[in-house]
């Protein structure tokens, strides 16, 4: 079982770049303003002596009205960490907090006879919460409710001194209103930063978590892209996870989640899990210390791009055994007739021909092997196909599909499949094609039908004409695809789970090969499946190639 466990109190779960920022001034934040606040109205009491108080009461009345709010807040906030949920009211009051510490002030300041009293000044704590929450609505706000104080001081003052008594409130306001302004402007900034980040993790498919020293989950933000999409990197990191060759199962103190709440710095380690559906993702982790007690964790799915360069390694490997197998033959015959040829008599030399023979054979497939290579290597790389300058020429398609029949047909005889050919007694020709290169695109098709199709089972194959355009229909009844590889079926060295499972050998290449070659010529390549059904593939030609 993996140790970390969701702090489901502090984050509800993952949040997307359009999910509102978290709260600027949440309950800690509230809890350091109203101390403050409380703290300073104390330190007041020593520096206010009985003959400076006009009215006593209300003075005394603001003292104990904003402890009480203090205390209130505390009393909240321990409710909170003893896992009683807040009311509705109490996040209601914990947004009218300061506007009621600001209403106090406004009043309570008059109750000293000397109108640049502390308790003015200290309207700035109350305005400094109201911007970082509510920006610059936060400061016009304050601003007015200081500019509606400066007349009740006159309303309340029995023998006010206007001129000196509107200075002095002027001044409180500007000083509290610029330090509001000012922090209004880098709550703003920083909002739009963190939008930005947001809008770019979102957009890459990155998940940052934060891990306290515990180990814990105390946050996690963005969503996961690509394979993972909607998924929490939380619960994929969730053990059983593997390395990233995706065979050989991590222990739970390898897992890239507990590596990072020991404080271990990651670097794009990957590791392969599976979701719910039984399917397989694979997700790079880093990981860097935010402060002495919190870990960031950053997750991004890596799916496509770690399965590729598996999928590489795979056709190098199978490509080196392709290779040995005809080189290993080509070493022993060529050695078996090195001993026959030095007997004294010469040797049998229907022998030696028949060892020359094998020999020749396998040179031929050797050749076969690389210019497979090459052609592969000529699709990746883009080089263009054909000519479409010069004399137009024609060749007949439906020859063309004939003749790449009869090529495959012995592999097709040799799994028992038949064909069943409709439309390939009326001629069809294309202009400006290339002939060897439809040839090897054709060949293709009809081989993996023959390679996929049932033992005994028959494949159809169709040709037509639709809308000026030819089209040739090849069908099998065989293993089919599944739906969700069907997308991925163009892209190099993938191959579909259902090939991979009947053991039917390939390397990915194909189907990619072949849609190259007909987009080339102008046409198009479409392919509909069914697991266990069999498969449709329609090659689309213009007839003329411009």
């Amino acid at each position: 079982m993996n140790t970390l466990r969701p702090r489901a109190r502090l984050q509800a779960g993952p949040r997307s770049a359009s999910t509102p920022p978290a709260e600027t001034v949440g309950p800690r934040a509230a809890l350091a303003h109203q101390l403050a606040l409380s703290v300073c109205m104390l330190l007041g009491i020593l520096v206010v002596e009985d003959q400076v108080l006009g009215t006593a009461w209300l003075y005394w009345v603001g003292q104990a009205a904003i402890h009480s709010l203090t205390l209130g807040l505390i009393g909240g906030l321990l409710l909170s960490a003893a896992g009683i949920e807040r009311p509705v009211w109490g996040e209601r009051l914990l947004v009218l907090l300061p506007v009621l510490d600001l209403l106090v002030l406004a009043v309570c300041r008059w109750s000293v006879v000397n109108a640049a009293g502390f308790q003015g000044f200290l309207m700035a704590v109350p305005m400094v919460w109201l911007a970082a929450r509510y920006r610059f609505r936060g400061v016009a706000f304050g601003i007015g409710i200081c500019v509606i104080s400066m007349v009740l001081g006159l309303l309340m003052s029995p023998d006010p001194d206007v001129v000196g008594l509107l200075s002095r409130g002027l001044v409180t306001a500007v000083l509290a209103g610029a330090m509001a302004l000012v922090v209004a402007g880098v709550v703003v900034r920083l909002a739009e930063q963190r939008r930005r980040l947001e809008t770019v993790s979102s957009a890459l498919g990155v998940v940052s978590i934060v891990l306290d020293q515990d180990g814990e989950v105390v946050e996690e933000e963005g969503l996961l892209g690509g394979a993972a999409r909607g998924r929490s990197a939380r619960d994929l990191l969730a053990d059983p996870v593997f390395s990233d060759t995706g065979r050989s199962p991590l222990p739970t103190e390898r897992n890239p989640l507990t590596r990072a709440a020991r404080g271990a710095d990651l670097d794009g380690e990957a590791v392969w899990t599976t979701d719910d559906g039984g399917r397989r993702i694979a997700l790079s982790v880093s990981s860097t210390r935010l402060d002495e007690t919190r870990m960031l964790v950053v997750v991004h799915d890596v799916t496509a791009s770690l399965a590729a360069v598996l999928q590489e390694e795979q056709f190098l490997a199978n490509v080196s055994h392709e290779l040995k197998t005809p080189l290993t033959s080509i070493t022993g015959y060529v050695e078996l007739i090195e001993d026959e040829t030095s007997a004294p008599d010469g040797g049998d030399p229907d022998l030696i021909r028949s060892h020359l023979a094998v020999v020749s054979r396998n040179v031929v497939r050797l050749q076969q092997l690389i210019l497979g290579l090459l052609e592969t290597a000529r699709a990746v790389s883009g080089e263009k196909i054909g000519s479409r300058s010069g004399a137009a020429r024609a060749t007949s398609l439906d020859e063309l599909v004939r003749q790449q029949v009869e090529t495959v047909r012995p592999r097709a005889a040799a799994r028992r499949v038949r064909f069943a050919l409709h439309g390939l007694e009326k001629p069809l020709e294309l202009v400006n094609a290339d002939p060897e290169r439809l040839g090897q695109a054709l060949d293709n098709v009809l081989s993996n039908a023959v390679k996929y199709a049932h033992e005994g089972g028959l494949v159809t194959v169709e040709l037509g004409v639709e809308d000026g355009t030819a089209r040739l229909a090849v069908i099998d009844e065989g293993i089919g695809i599944d739906a969700d590889d069907l997308a991925k079926l163009f892209t190099p060295y993938f191959r579909a789970r259902t090939a991979t499972e009947a053991g039917v050998a390939g390397y990915g290449l194909g189907l990619m090969i072949t849609r190259r070659i007909l987009r080339a010529h102008g046409g198009d390549l479409a392919v509909s499946s069914q697991a266990g059904v069999g498969t449709r593939v329609e090659l689309v030609l213009p007839l003329a190639r411009t």
